[in-house]
């Protein structure tokens, strides 16, 4: 086996005529190096010179880095990025992870980073970032989220006010943890040597505060007359069905009518982004029991949309958004007089409601297993003991779910009073 030398050098004539010594060697990856000059005439001194850079680390010059734009080309879309191709083959990254990344790649990294060659992204650079996050926030335009006129001083319509709302440090922190997934791809592939985001500590997350709705909060939210509360009849049920099995919004945009049955909803899927995904957040499927109330309430949108998704506008070809319910929320909160500050003080949003029903059955004296079993924050072990769903095990939860339904009963007696009996036959 022939032993490639370290570096080879070799005579040129340059135009003046004189002679001066090039050298040639192989880097790493055994690819051949452009010829480097001496800048030498004699040999032994040229010989001399390249093993003084050998010694020195300085013989093999260091490799053009990548701006950040050129190495993050083709990053988080599951047809062009490596990386997520190499995931597959160890770790796949779940369909909701990877819109996480995908949102931090696009609105807080791409675009800051962009000029940034690999190597001049330090720890410094870093740092300024988080502090420009932490600063930089979201502009909103308050006139069309609140659909009011709004005037200044001299009477004149104001077309738009734009209002910053500063990124929570968890956000920002989701963002640093993006950035240093690519830059440890970047180690791995040895364009550079460390990871600087190894030397970054987190921003110290304050614990958000969740006030949960009142028993009495929540019967306001849904009379027997849902009109008086909500614009959306869709909206309305969504809400409600979350109120009383926890589900996750994702979730019930994803359930579909052959999943809903006479005691219980199945839940196996959900829908993230712009399509459906056959599998939960924690990847196990679970059943969740339904009252008689609440599987009345939706007999006529299993009869509009049959086997396809449940809510829906359009047939059950697609869910409703996520807008529609967080906006048609915030506004029956408005309308049973929980403002929009209000609600922001109180972190009240969709998901408030796996809150709420988990509180309300432990409350109820539910066992923790079986509450966990609804919602869905169960242990391996617990799941495994709940794969056999059985409603008779889950009385406990009926009962409390009738009761906070319990302005529907009225309406349930007169259905069943104009149930007519045949009469019993008398004998002469």
């Amino acid at each position: 086996m022939r032993i490639k030398a370290t570096f080879t050098l070799f005579k040129r004539t340059m135009p003046s005529g004189n002679h001066v010594y090039y050298y040639q060697c192989y880097d790493k990856k055994g690819i051949r190096q452009v010829p480097k000059s001496t800048g030498l005439a004699l040999k032994t001194e040229a010989n001399e010179y390249c093993l003084m850079l050998f010694k020195q680390g300085l013989l093999i010059p260091e490799q053009k880095k990548p701006t950040f734009e050129e190495f993050s080309a083709g990053w988080w879309d599951i047809e062009t990025c490596k990386y997520l191709k190499w995931r597959e083959l160890h770790e796949p990254i779940t369909e909701s992870t990877l819109i996480v990344y995908q949102g931090n790649f696009r609105n807080h990294i791409k675009d800051y980073f962009a000029k940034f060659k690999l190597d001049e992204i330090t720890p410094l650079v870093i740092e300024n970032w988080l502090v420009f996050m932490k600063g930089k926030g979201i502009m909103r335009n308050e006139c069309k989220r609140k659909k009011k006129k709004m005037f200044d001083e001299n009477g004149n319509e104001i077309i738009e006010v734009k209002q910053k709302k500063l990124l929570k440090a968890k956000t920002i922190n989701l963002a640093l943890f993006t950035l240093k997934i690519m830059l440890g791809e970047a180690v791995r592939q040895q364009i550079i040597k460390s990871n600087p985001c190894e030397e970054i500590k987190e921003l110290r997350e304050e614990k958000s505060v969740r006030i949960i709705l009142t028993g009495d909060e929540v019967k306001k939210l849904f009379p027997a007359d849902w009109s008086s509360i909500w614009e959306n009849e869709t909206v309305f049920k969504a809400n409600l069905l979350a109120a009383c099995a926890g589900l996750r919004i994702a979730e019930l945009r994803g359930l579909r009518g052959d999943l809903v049955f006479d005691t219980f909803i199945h839940i196996k899927g959900q829908y993230l982004g712009k399509k459906y995904v056959p599998y939960t957040k924690t990847k196990e499927d679970r059943s969740i029991p339904i009252s008689p109330v609440i599987r009345k309430l939706l007999d006529d949108l299993l009869k509009n949309n049959g086997t396809e998704y449940v809510f829906s506008n359009d047939g059950g070809k697609s869910p409703i958004t996520n807008n529609m319910l967080n906006d048609g929320l915030t506004k029956a909160l408005k309308n049973i007089g929980i403002s929009y500050e209000e609600k922001l003080n109180r972190n009240l949003s969709f998901h408030s409601w796996r809150h709420f029903i988990n509180t309300l059955l432990r409350m109820s004296n539910v066992s923790d297993s079986k509450v966990q079993a609804v919602t869905g924050h169960s242990s391996k072990g617990m799941t495994e003991h709940y794969t056999h769903f059985d409603t008779t095990k889950f009385t406990e939860v009926i009962e409390v779910q009738t009761n906070l339904l319990s302005f529907f009963a009225p309406e349930t007696k007169v259905i069943q009073a104009k149930v007519i009996k045949p009469k019993k036959k008398t004998t002469a």
